[in-house]
């Protein structure tokens, strides 16, 4: 379509647009930006009266400022995924090229987000600074006029600038902002440019949505243009649509216990950031709000209050992010609302902490520990979910277990979506507190396919609460290694002790069981984030954790190793954001055998033994015993 033709694109009988309809060229360039600045005028004090979420993955130099960031913009250098490219000027971006070593095409897809114009519209809110306007300008035209659409029918993955996921985004996230923020400044021509390219967006929304978290993000771009543009022809039916979708969505990506299929933290905010943005601007514009969809934002609002760490934040778990929880539960305040939220968000002054501490999520297969709901509580997360719907890793029975804001028996985390060696790390077994069978990590993904029905299907979790002692237990029997072997049964069983006569501080004891008809090598990992003091043969010191074992196996540590990779841990999504930590390695080769962990925020180690029938630990010369059934599920 070519500026200037608005054929087709508006409900004839909306007010105003029959002016524009009438005329042709440079005319109707005219006609369609006097409308839309009207229109943008008298709707932008119910747009503004959402409150402003800076861009997900806005990515800034180290140590740069916003102010800085967007100086920078205005001389035309951007960053993607942590990249800079200097192209001289804006308007001379190019939108399709990549300058990442590896051609890491999330450096092209994620630079059309327009993440950074958008903090170009936030700065000039603030500051009213004329170059930033003109900086968005010239981004945004050469963007429109060098990233023509695809036609209808091309798959939503497909393109450099126009993926699905990205139009999405733009229209649900960014470009609403940045229009409100700059229509004064604009030129008439881009004006009618973005109008073209809203309409755009619509069709393209409407007919080639993908699936998954993705389809959240388009329909919440979808309802977007729907709600505050209405005067284009379909926007009614794309409003329809956009619900029905996202209500149908939410049966199929939404466990009973308020998970997003994925099972990761940071999709499962993905997915309830877009039920927020939507339902916000349909309460902005005073659309009814679907009662089914403010009931799925609860379930998962609640969530995460269930995972939240004494840090505040989330684990970072498959692809996670380890977002603050405050932070993600004040714009959903508006819209849902109980004790625990106005808890967190009002940092106790209101509400009431949640009535449990540590809780169990029978369908994402997750259990909490938790010794109290302080910044200084001991935490920890057992994770015997299914297989995520995507953005999995193979960690079945992984544990995390942190003190206080300190993350101590810790995960590998979530690095760039490369191929790189550290990619393909932090997704397998190796980077999780896993067993390795003769030296192979599981293999879920190798056959895996998802039915809708497995949404409404309980985990294999179980679990016990007690007052002095509660634990929770998992088991996989399922592929190991390239060949999708099954050597082994395992069954982990995570005991808190929260009281004891052996120590003053609450402890973990960890009972993995292996069960085989032939003999194989069995390593336990365990990636420990602190400082090392000492290693021993059944034990290991550091400065915020002892981890004990029973003695009948080896044990090793390795630290910063990249070939191949281990003992690291990512410190964020960007290339290259990773740390050395220990990982103890801790090994046995029999058939069937048993290993007891103890995992003790203590100075010193623990003597750990068992029999048939029970676990004895010793230490400082206080003995303790715990029912070998209490760690096989009394």
């Amino acid at each position: 379509m070519k500026s200037g033709d608005f054929s087709g694109l508006f409900n004839p009988d909306y007010p105003g647009v029959a002016a524009i309809c009438d005329k042709t060229g440079n005319e109707a360039v005219k006609a369609a930006a006097s409308f839309f600045r009207k229109h943008l005028e008298s709707t932008e004090k119910r747009f503004f009266s959402i409150p402003y979420e800076k861009p997900e993955n806005v990515y800034k130099l180290p140590s740069e400022s916003d102010e800085e960031a967007c100086r920078r913009l205005c001389g035309g250098t951007v960053v993607s995924v942590g990249v800079p490219s200097a192209f001289g000027s804006p308007d001379k971006v190019d939108w399709h090229s990549n300058p990442t070593y590896n051609g890491y095409r999330e450096w092209t897809w994620q630079l059309s987000r327009h993440n950074g114009i958008k903090m170009l519209a936030h700065q000039y809110i603030l500051t009213g600074d004329k170059s930033l306007s003109k900086a968005a300008e010239a981004l945004l035209s050469s963007w429109i006029r060098t990233c023509p659409p695809p036609a209808i029918g091309v798959s939503g993955g497909d393109t450099d600038c126009w993926r699905t996921i990205e139009c999405g985004i733009r229209m649900g996230a960014n470009w609403p902002y940045i229009i409100y923020a700059f229509y004064r400044d604009f030129s008439d021509e881009l004006l009618a440019d973005i109008l073209i390219s809203l309409h755009q967006h619509g069709v393209r929304l409407h007919h080639d949505y993908m699936y998954g978290n993705w389809r959240l993000m388009e329909m919440n771009g979808l309802m977007h243009i729907a709600v505050l543009f209405p005067f284009f022809r379909e926007s009614e039916e794309w409003k329809s649509f956009a619900i029905s979708m996202m209500e149908d969505e939410s049966r199929k990506q939404i466990y009973p216990d308020g998970m997003q299929y994925e099972l990761t933290t940071g999709y499962h905010e993905v997915a309830v950031n877009n039920y927020q943005r939507m339902l916000s601007v349909m309460q902005a514009f005073g659309i009814a709000l679907p009662s089914s969809l403010l009931s799925v934002m609860e379930n998962a609002t609640n969530a995460d209050i269930k995972l939240m760490m004494p840090s505040g934040r989330l684990p970072d778990i498959n692809d996670g992010t380890p977002h603050v929880v405050k932070e993600l539960l004040i714009p959903k305040s508006r819209l849902v609302s109980n004790d625990a939220i106005r808890w967190i968000t009002s940092d106790g002054k209101d509400g009431r902490k949640p009535e449990y501490d540590s809780i169990a999520m029978e369908y994402a297969g997750f259990f909490i520990f938790r010794s109290g709901w302080a910044d200084n509580d001991i935490y920890a997360f057992f994770d015997s979910a299914p297989f995520g719907r995507m953005h999995q890793h193979e960690d079945k029975l992984s544990l995390i277990i942190a003190d206080g804001s300190k993350t101590l028996i810790a995960d590998a985390g979530c690095y760039a979506y490369d191929d790189s060696p550290v990619r393909r790390y932090v997704l397998s077994s190796y980077g999780h507190n896993v067993l390795l069978v003769d030296g192979m990590g599981q293999n879920r993904k190798k056959g895996y396919e998802w039915h809708d029905e497995d949404i409404k299907k309980k985990s294999d979790l179980r679990w016990h609460i007690g007052k002095d002692t509660e634990w929770a237990s998992g088991e996989y029997s399922g592929p190991y290694g390239d060949e999708c072997v099954s050597p082994c049964k395992w069954k982990r069983t995570v005991m808190f002790v929260k009281k004891s006569s052996i120590a003053k501080r609450q402890f973990f004891i960890v009972s993995d069981c292996i069960e085989s008809d032939e003999e194989h090598e069995y390593t336990l990992l365990w990636h420990v984030d602190s400082e090392r003091e000492a290693i021993y043969s059944s034990s290991a010191l550091y400065s915020d954790i002892s981890v004990s074992f029973d003695g009948k196996g080896e044990l090793s540590a390795v630290r910063g190793q990249m070939n191949p990779v281990q003992g690291i841990i990512a410190t964020g999504k960007e290339q290259g954001l990773y740390k050395a930590v220990d990982t103890l390695e801790y090994t046995k080769r029999a058939s069937s055998c048993r290993f007891v962990t103890v995992i003790s925020f203590e100075g010193s180690a623990f003597s750990v033994s068992y029999d048939s029938d029970s676990i004895y630990l010793e230490r400082d010369g206080r003995k303790e015993s715990f029912p070998i059934g209490g760690a096989d599920e009394e």
